[in-house]
Parts: structure tokens; C-alpha cells; sequence
């Protein structure tokens, strides 16, 4: 496999089924877009597949990730990279207040990848600040069902279902986004396997119980 698919999960899906020597290939590129998708960019750069001809591509791509040097990646490399470079566009774009500027730029990011969770979720966040809270949440749930582990997804839900006065709801996905923020899932933790999880241990819950109750006391 000398270049990578837009659509990879097709691919992945076709060279199992006729043995192609790439299926591996591709699956270690499903993984690294997940751990991607997730922000985590060490776990990404420790899920490439070695020795195949684009690594290199990828590897200034995380390199320039790290440095939030996005743009030059808009429109070159294969689709999932494109789609990631659009999301960072425009969340800086959101932070700069340039909110349908950030709208179009998520919008972008979506058509390069219909299953991109973040792209999804900063569109919840618009939603979210300009009120519209069960839009919001209809998007943090759409979010959820490509990625049940994306920890910005329920971080996000719990501050919608405050909004909305459903603590029980809040709690439950502030809960879960801690959770995954500080244990991550097993696709992108690299080899830290055999640790036990964090959330076994007692002061991991008094510390939630802690930030639970700074949440409910904000101000929106």
C-alpha cells in the first residue's frame, strides 16, 4: 500500500476479505486515526505503521500538530488528515469568536469524514453557547454513538444537561468524561497496559466528588 484511502475502514474491510498483506497496515491506521480523533498525539505517533512510505507524511503532520501549525495540512494528505487539520482550524476560529467562520470550517472537516466525533462536537458547542441546548445534546449523543470513549463528548453533555437542570444526567457523563480523561481507552494508551485503573482508587473519587460539586456551583 504505497499511499492511504479516504476511505479506510472500506479498505480495511476489503483487504481482509481478499488476504491482502495491507490489511494490517490499514487496521494500525484506523487506530492512529482514532487516537488522533481523541487528541492524543503520542499514542497516534506510537500506532504508525513502520517502514510504509507515508509514516514520514505523517509524522511532520503530528509534529506540526503539536505546534498548532494546522493550515498547511487544509488540503493536502489523505482525507482523515484533512478533516483533523479543518477541526483545529476551526476551533481556533471559535476561540477567536468567529463563530460561522468556525461553523463552515466544522462543516469541512464533516464532509472530508462524515464520522469525525470532534468536528460533531464543536458543533454541539456552538449550538450550546448560542442556547440552543437541545441541539447540543442531540449532537454530543451523535458524537457518542462514533466514539463512546470520546471524553470531550460526555465533558460537554454534562455542561448541556446542567443547563437543562438534569444533574442526575450531568453527573453520570462528568463522571465517565474523568474517567477517560485520566484513564484512557485501550486503543491509544500504547503499552501502558497492566496499570490499574485509576479510578479503583479512593482519592480518585474524592478528588470527582470535588470537581462535581465546583461544577454545580458555577455560575451558568
Amino acid at each position: 500500500m504505497k499511499t492511504i484511502p479516504d476511505q479506510l475502514e472500506k479498505a480495511y474491510a476489503q483487504a481482509l476479505a481478499e488476504g491482502s498483506p495491507d490489511a494490517w497496515a490499514l487496521s494500525r491506521l484506523i487506530s492512529f486515526k482514532k487516537a488522533l480523533y481523541r487528541r492524543n498525539l503520542e499514542d497516534a505517533r506510537a500506532l504508525l505503521p513502520e517502514g510504509e512510505p507515508y509514516a514520514g507524511e505523517l509524522e511532520r503532520f503530528l509534529a506540526d500538530l503539536k505546534a498548532e501549525r494546522f493550515d498547511p495540512w487544509l488540503s493536502a494528505g489523505p482525507a482523515f488528515v484533512r478533516a483533523e487539520a479543518w477541526v483545529r482550524k476551526g476551533a481556533a476560529l471559535a476561540e477567536a469568536g468567529e463563530k460561522e467562520a468556525a461553523r463552515e470550517a466544522f462543516e469541512k472537516a464533516l464532509r472530508l469524514d462524515p464520522q469525525h466525533p470532534r468536528a460533531i462536537v464543536n458543533l454541539g458547542n456552538l449550538a450550546l453557547e448560542a442556547g440552543r441546548v437541545e441541539e447540543a445534546i442531540e449532537r454530543y449523543q451523535e458524537a457518542l454513538k462514533l466514539d463512546p470513549e470520546l471524553a470531550d463528548a460526555h465533558h460537554n453533555l454534562a455542561a448541556a444537561y446542567k443547563k437543562k437542570g438534569d444533574l442526575d444526567r450531568m453527573v453520570r457523563h462528568l463522571k465517565r468524561a474523568q474517567r477517560l480523561t485520566m484513564y484512557p481507552p485501550q486503543e491509544s494508551r500504547g503499552r501502558r497496559g497492566g496499570v490499574a485503573p485509576i479510578y479503583t482508587r479512593f482519592w480518585f473519587w474524592f478528588l470527582l466528588a470535588a470537581l462535581a460539586y465546583f461544577f454545580l456551583q458555577g455560575t451558568r
